[in-house]
C-alpha cells in the first residue's frame, strides 16, 4: 500500500472472492502447509459434524497439511476424527517450534486468528521468527474480518455493532499492514471475500447491498486476506 499523507493510504484494492474458505484453498492447493488455529474451538464438534471445518477440506486440498493449535482438546478430538499430523503449541513462544521447523512449510496459514489473539504483535513475531527458521521461502497468509466493511457502515446507521465475542482486533487492510511491517514480515498481495449473513429476506438484503458497494471498491466487502513474506 503507498503512503500518501501522514494520516491518508492509497485504498487498498484487489480480487474479491465469494466465499473465504475457496479462497484460502485456492491459494494453499498442492502446498505444505502449517494450519495455525486449526482446530476453530469452541466450534470444532458443529463444524466437523457440519462439514464446515476448513482444516478438514484443507486436508483434502493441500499436498501435506500440520495442524498447530493451543486447544489441547480440541486438537486431540481433529485427531481423532480426522486423523493427520499436529502440535499443541503457542507460535509466539520460541519453545514450542522445533516440530514446526521441521515440517518445512512451503504456506503458514492463519485463517481468521490474529483478531482473537490478545498480542497479535508477539503472535505475528513468532510466525515471522518460525519462517527465518524453516529457511523455505515461506508465505503467510492472514484472513481476518474487515474494518472497512460495507456492512459495518450499515450496522452503524442501525445503531448496532456485531462482533464476535472473543474477537479482540479489527483491522483494516492499512493496519494490518503496518503491523505485519512492525513484525518482521513484507505483506504482498492482497484479496477480499463475502460472508454470508444468512437465508432470511434481509439477511439476503444485507448481503446484496455489501456485494453491490464491492464492486465500486473491494476494500468493502466483509473480509480480506494478506499474503505475506519474511522482510529482507
Amino acid at each position: 500500500m503507498t503512503k500518501s499523507g501522514f494520516f491518508t493510504q492509497s485504498l487498498a484494492s484487489g480480487p474479491v472472492k465469494g466465499d473465504r474458505d475457496a479462497l484460502l484453498l485456492g491459494l494453499c492447493a498442492g502446498r505444505r502447509v502449517l494450519h495455525i488455529g486449526c482446530a476453530d474451538s469452541p466450534l470444532s464438534a458443529d463444524k466437523l459434524r457440519n462439514g464446515s471445518l476448513l482444516h478438514a477440506k484443507l486436508l483434502k486440498a493441500a499436498q501435506d497439511v500440520h495442524g498447530v493449535d493451543i486447544d489441547r482438546a480440541a486438537v486431540e478430538l481433529l485427531r481423532d476424527q480426522l486423523g493427520g499430523e499436529y502440535s499443541v503449541v503457542d507460535v509466539a513462544d520460541e519453545r514450542g517450534r522445533a516440530d514446526l521447523v521441521k515440517f518445512k512449510p512451503e504456506i503458514i496459514l492463519a485463517g481468521d486468528v490474529i483478531e482473537h489473539a490478545r498480542d497479535a504483535a508477539s503472535f505475528l513475531r513468532g510466525i515471522a521468527a518460525l519462517m527465518r527458521e524453516t529457511d523455505n521461502d515461506t508465505e503467510l497468509i492472514l484472513s481476518t474480518p474487515n474494518g472497512l466493511a460495507a456492512k459495518n457502515l450499515i450496522n452503524t446507521l442501525a445503531g448496532r455493532e456485531i462482533i464476535h465475542p472473543d474477537h479482540v482486533y479489527v483491522f483494516t487492510p492499512a493496519a494490518l499492514s503496518r503491523l505485519v511491517s512492525d513484525c518482521g514480515l513484507r505483506p504482498g498481495r492482497c484479496f477480499f471475500y463475502h460472508v454470508n449473513s444468512g437465508k432470511d429476506a434481509r439477511a439476503r438484503c444485507y448481503d446484496s447491498v455489501s456485494r453491490v458497494a464491492a464492486l465500486l471498491r473491494p476494500a468493502f466487502a466483509e473480509g480480506l486476506v494478506l499474503v505475506c513474506k519474511t522482510a529482507s
